[in-house]
């Protein structure tokens, strides 16, 4: 090796690597030059501009958000701010169903309001799949992303939310909706099945719409049908869209809501390993560690009175007669649990006044105004025109620690990139904008050794690069992306509460994407070194 061959633009010298397979930590130097890794091991014979003493630290791949919502957060701010200070290089966008593009002109307002206060506040300026990922490269990201189209806007752009089956036309436009997306750059098909109006759809229509991919090696993801009394059912009708399709499949956010369905993980994780092992069918799925989830207030209305957009909802919440039956059928989750309404919780509003209300259980909001939960419920719904988001408080520490165990389980935030300040520091988020990685790493490695942290590098890295088929990253080794985080595995801690979320981790050291250093200690360079990632062939 010649000592042109030797030289490097930057070495991390002295660190522990973790590379990102599961494999063992061990001592080893990283060398990089230009946005690749050159050499992992023993480089004493080694020079470079710059270096760092990472003694101590450990190096891992950056880690891959499997599932994130940062689609318009990041035509707000590129920066990226709580995902970079996670770790985070690449994010997994478009999930749920819910992806800004396709967008055609007859139905982009009407999409655009479906993304709320995030479809509000960005210079709306594409239509195509092609040109929403243009205006992402343009405004300029400080991290990677991959998207997903999404089936709901498929379904929006073509049907609108009517609630009824696709036609042979309808279906076939769908279809190509999906090509073309694939051939735009999306990794995959995402469905969002307890949203409006991805919900509407069968798993004849989604496997179709699957199947338009399969071509191009797309990743069926399922935000799917229920995550309560029939999550085992749900689960097997998403493995069923991956069977007639013939594509893979990522369960999103996998969880077991509602006390008297926890458990019900396990028949799920046996459902998926059964499948896998038995069939060959290539099924995998994506969890948060927290025991909360979080979605917009209005998924507390039944799907009845969720049909025909926002101006529809509200005028059954005025009407006597509608707003009479949906008392009762809101009052149903209560005299399950008695304490149903104090485990839900208003995160954010729109209006200034509600903002004390952020943070604040729908009981003790009912308890504040002196009426029903229920009533408390849709007069916020009203209130803020439906732009509203709550917090449940659903999951168990078992179910979780289940989930994070398993070895078909990745990591994914289910949460946009915020910040503490501007636009994206409105409300009162999830924490696990600003804590999901660093608490597998912290709480759940370290603390409470429920997997190693070997095992838990490999679920927010090479798990995910393999599944998605990132085959230049996800590991620390020679001729990867230099996509790289350093972090000290004795103090990688998540700080975001429920009441306190805007709060960056703990531990967090060093994040390299593509080559260039975008975050040292406290300071986030700006750099934006981010990629539209391309689709492996």
């Amino acid at each position: 090796m010649t000592t042109a061959d030797r030289q490097a633009d930057l070495i991390l010298r002295g660190g522990s690597v973790i590379d990102g397979t599961g494999a063992p930590a061990r001592p080893a130097d990283v060398a990089l030059r230009g946005d690749r890794i050159a050499a992992v091991g023993e480089l004493a014979g080694w020079t470079a501009p710059a270096s760092r003493d990472v003694t101590g630290l450990a190096v891992a791949p950056g880690f891959i958000d499997m599932h994130s919502h940062s689609d318009l957060a990041l035509l707000l701010n590129g920066h990226a701010e709580s995902k970079l200070r996670q770790g985070v290089t690449t994010e997994v966008i478009g999930q749920c169903g819910f992806s800004p593009a396709p967008a055609p002109e007859a139905r982009r307002e009407h999409i655009r309001n479906m993304f709320g206060f995030f479809g509000e506040q960005v210079e709306w300026r594409w239509g195509s799949f092609a040109s929403y990922l243009a205006a992402l490269r343009e405004s300029g990201l400080s991290v990677n992303v991959a998207p997903l189209v999404g089936q709901g806007i498929v379904r929006a752009a073509v049907m609108g939310e009517d609630n009824r089956g696709a036609s042979e036309a309808e279906l076939a436009a769908m279809q190509d909706e999906v090509r073309k997306a694939m051939e735009e750059g999306a990794f995959g098909l995402s469905s969002g099945l307890i949203y409006v109006p991805s919900m509407w759809a069968d798993v004849e229509e989604l496997a179709s719409l699957a199947a338009a991919m399969k071509s191009r090696s797309g990743i069926y993801f399922s935000h799917i049908r229920n995550e309560r009394e029939h999550l085992v059912e749900a689960v097997t009708e998403a493995m069923e869209v991956g069977r007639r399709a013939g594509v893979a499949v990522q369960i999103s956010h996998l969880k077991s809501a509602d006390r008297p369905n926890w458990g019900k993980i396990g028949a799920a994780l046996e459902a998926m390993t059964e499948a896998k092992e038995r069939e060959g069918l290539d099924v995998s799925y994506d969890v948060y560690p927290y025991t909360a989830w979080n979605t917009g207030l209005v998924q507390l209305l039944p799907a009845w009175a969720r049909e025909g957009g926002w101006e529809a909802i509200a005028a059954r919440l005025r009407d006597p007669g509608a707003r009479g039956r949906l008392r009762q059928e809101l009052s149903e989750g209560a005299r399950s649990d008695p304490e149903w309404w104090s485990l839900r919780m208003l995160a954010s509003v729109g209006s200034e006044a509600n903002r004390d209300l952020q943070g604040v259980t729908l009981a003790e909001i009912a308890a504040r105004r002196g009426c029903a939960p229920e009533e408390a419920a849709m007069d916020l719904l009203l209130e803020e025109s439906g732009q509203a988001d709550m917090v449940g408080f659903a999951m168990s520490e078992e179910d979780i620690t289940a989930a994070l165990r398993h070895p078909l389980g990745m990591i994914g935030s289910d949460a946009a990139a915020r910040a503490p300040y501007g636009e994206l520091g409105r409300g009162h988020p999830h924490p696990r904008s600003y804590g999901t990685f660093p608490r597998v790493l912290g709480r759940y490695a370290r603390e409470q050794g429920a997997l190693s942290l070997e095992e838990a590098v490999a679920k927010m890295t090479g798990r995910p690069a393999e599944k998605l088929g990132l085959r230049d990253r996800g590991k620390v080794a020679a001729g990867m992306a230099a996509d790289l985080v350093v972090f000290d595995p004795a103090r990688v801690s998540d700080r975001a509460t429920y009441q306190e979320p805007h709060q960056y981790p703990e531990g967090i050291h060093l994040v390299i994407v593509n080559g260039v250093v975008e975050l040292e200690g406290e300071e986030h360079r700006q750099r934006k070194p981010g990629r539209v990632l391309a689709k492996p062939s």
